[in-house]
């Protein structure tokens, strides 16, 4: 039970520091990406060390790229329209928690009780394909529902592009992480947030799915 609260009330407390920083101006979204790319730098050259392994420099340069490439392109959506607004960074992230939520919540009932057969056992053993199918509807509602609501202003079919992309790319991304962290023997890449690790941990996902989805509406000239 203590777990229980202890990690809504980070959560609640991350949700709120993530609303701030995309929603209130473009100095708090600047020091929001500054604290974020730190944060995940530091983990990734930490991480290492706990399993007393030097891996090379090609390692420090592929990951540093890894996660500058998607906070970099945080930038090119919230500045999308010419002046700033955190409004289109924000539905990626609702996306991504959807698709997060979706999966927990198919994944830890049905999945179970139906016995499906897991994505990933070497890599990631809770992940299942019934996991995967609910983060992808959820992703898709939630895609729906912001279409529907102006809260991303495109086109019904690009939203719901968008939310599969997203959804797919972050469930890529999510399991490079597990793999990362299992090859140097880590539970989780940090401990930042009680009861969610630290920031690579909350923001795997989110490293994939950026990329994708910007690439994807920069494709179709709708950024």
């Amino acid at each position: 039970m203590k777990t229980v609260v202890v990690r809504s009330i980070s959560g609640l407390l991350f949700i709120a520091v993530m609303l701030a920083g995309l929603l209130i101006n473009g100095h708090l979204f600047s020091l929001l990406l500054a604290v974020m790319t730190f944060g995940m730098i530091s983990e990734l050259i930490k991480v290492p060390g706990f399993a007393r392994q030097k891996p090379g420099v090609l390692y420090y340069v592929v990951g540093t790229v890894y996660i500058l490439m998607a906070m970099a392109l945080l930038i090119v959506l919230a500045y999308a329209g010419g002046d700033f607004s955190g409004k289109l960074p924000l539905c990626f992230f609702i996306l991504i928690w959807c698709s997060d939520v979706g999966a927990y919540c198919i994944g830890s009932t049905i999945g179970k009780k139906t016995g499906s057969k897991k994505m990933a056992p070497t890599i990631s053993p809770n992940k299942s394909w019934a996991g995967f199918w609910g983060g992808m509807a959820f992703a898709l509602i939630g895609a729906f529902v912001l279409a529907r609501t102006s809260m991303l202003e495109f086109p019904i079919w690009a939203a719901l592009v968008l939310g599969l992309l997203i959804h797919c790319s972050g469930v890529v991304g999510d399991l490079i992480e597990s793999a990362w962290k299992r090859h140097f023997g880590v539970k989780d890449s940090g401990s930042i947030m009680p009861g969610h690790g630290g920031f690579l941990d909350r923001f795997d996902s989110s490293l994939l799915a950026i990329p994708f989805g910007t690439l994807f509406l920069a494709a179709i000239n709708l950024i």
